[in-house]
């Protein structure tokens, strides 16, 4: 059904509530059967109403859980006209069908209901996942700019410093040399040679 469908539908059901009040009651728990064949009546009082739309609101009326409890719980077990007059009553049956009705609406809330909760369980799963993920890209962000200030205040007390001082040769300077004299020539070095050490043979007597 489309919206302007349901709207139709809702505009004709407050129009039936307020021509004929004992038999459409605003009244949630005021709802009382109606009787049987009253879309006849109904087409004979109201011949300017669209027909389809109209049993649609019957269909809507009567299948509402209050209606239905009505029809089980209703004192006298009387079904009343448009202008609120018990014309007959709720056979057993039909208190049957309003059981079965009603089991089935339970059901049916029941079933949305639990659809509602594992919706909102995941939608509170999804709802963590992006505070946690939302959490991270912050934390990394900061990170970055945290490692980027501590570059900066490096740079910073690196310029402050100055440039760094001139290394001085620890060796003294050697003389500077004679004019005219030849370049000096480096100094050779020295080579000790380890004197070999002679053991003589051990044993008595004279070797000659």
């Amino acid at each position: 059904m489309s919206k302007r469908d349901k709207r139709a539908v809702n505009a004709l059901h407050a129009l039936l509530m307020d021509r004929f009040p004992r038999a459409f009651p605003k009244d949630y728990d005021a709802l009382r059967p109606l009787k049987t064949g009253i879309y006849a009546d109904l087409l004979q009082r109201l011949p300017e109403a669209d027909p389809v739309l109209l049993r649609r609101v019957l269909a809507n009326h009567t299948r509402r859980d209050g209606y239905l409890l009505a029809l089980l719980h209703q004192r006298g077990d009387r079904r009343y006209d448009l202008d609120g007059q018990p014309v007959d009553t709720v056979t057993d049956a039909e208190r049957a069908a309003a059981a079965r009705l009603l089991e089935a609406s339970r059901q049916r809330q029941q079933a949305k209901a639990e659809q509602l909760r594992t919706h909102q369980v995941r939608e509170e799963a999804r709802r963590k996942q992006r505070a946690e993920e939302q959490r991270r890209r912050e934390e990394k962000a900061r990170r970055k700019a945290e490692h980027a200030r501590r570059l900066q205040e490096a740079a910073a007390r690196k310029a402050a410093r100055g440039p760094p001082a001139v290394s001085r040769d620890p060796r003294p300077a050697p003389y500077p040399a004679t004019p005219g004299a030849p370049p000096a020539q480096p100094r050779p070095s020295v080579a000790f040679k380890k004197k070999r050490r002679i053991i003589p043979p051990t044993g008595g007597g004279n070797p000659d």
